[in-house]
């Protein structure tokens, strides 16, 4: 029998990335499931039922970040635990598992010590540490038209492909389908099922996910911090 974060693969896909990248489930109720990724320890709930949502949170007694993958839990966690959510995300998912094709317009390879740099006074939705640990990783890569930096990507803590940026001297040439198709054939090559967060105002990110072929989940996703 398949379990519910199953049956819905594009609200739950962080649930199996978590499983499928060794995280280990928190709790399981019949309506909801709580995971911890094994790589970045980033915990996730996945709740169908409140109740049973709430029986899954009971596993630990705080959270200082947590992932609510629909918006049924997201006032209790705000009354019980304190963490609000400042950015709610629409998810886009990969499915096909084909390939896409590269234009060929940019040189992309693994940003070094200047370009690191960089992205650290450019990019806003990620603290210094992580963005140190994706490049560690060799998960941060730096894209060069006619030989000039034009931007970045790379992939979150916990799975996610994102810190995709153009610079705005470079925008409008389609730099940015470019370097996304080269994160999603990257991810692809991992074993992956590529996916990605964008913030509910952000239109016209909204629509380069849906021009390269990723689906949105109906309902939006929550980055929970401590309020």
């Amino acid at each position: 029998m398949h379990k519910f974060w199953e049956e819905d693969r594009l609200q739950n896909i962080i649930i199996t990335e978590f499983l499928r990248r060794g995280g280990k489930i928190l709790a399981e109720e019949p309506g909801a499931v709580l995971v911890e990724d094994g790589m970045s320890g980033v915990i996730c709930l996945s709740a169908t039922s409140e109740d049973d949502g709430r029986k899954a949170l009971e596993a630990r007694e705080s959270y200082e970040l947590l992932i609510s993958s629909q918006p049924l839990m997201v006032e209790y966690l705000g009354e019980r635990y304190g963490l609000k959510c400042e950015h709610p995300c629409f998810q886009g998912v990969y499915t096909k598992g084909t390939p896409l094709p590269l234009a060929g317009r940019l040189e992309i390879s693994l940003a070094n010590d200047e370009e690191a740099e960089k992205v650290l006074a450019t990019y806003q939705f990620a603290d210094p540490e992580e963005i140190m640990s994706v490049r560690e990783r060799k998960m941060l890569f730096a894209a060069h038209a006619d030989g000039q930096f034009c931007g970045y990507i790379g992939e979150h803590s916990e799975g996610s492909m994102g810190m995709l940026h153009i610079f705005p001297e470079f925008r409008g040439r389609g730099y940015a389908a470019e370097l996304e198709s080269f994160m999603i054939n990257k991810k692809l090559g991992l074993g992956c099922v590529p996916y990605c967060h964008i913030i509910y105002d952000n239109a016209a990110s909204l629509h380069l996910q849906k021009k390269l072929g990723l689906e949105i989940a109906k309902e939006q996703i929550f980055w929970m911090h401590k309020a």
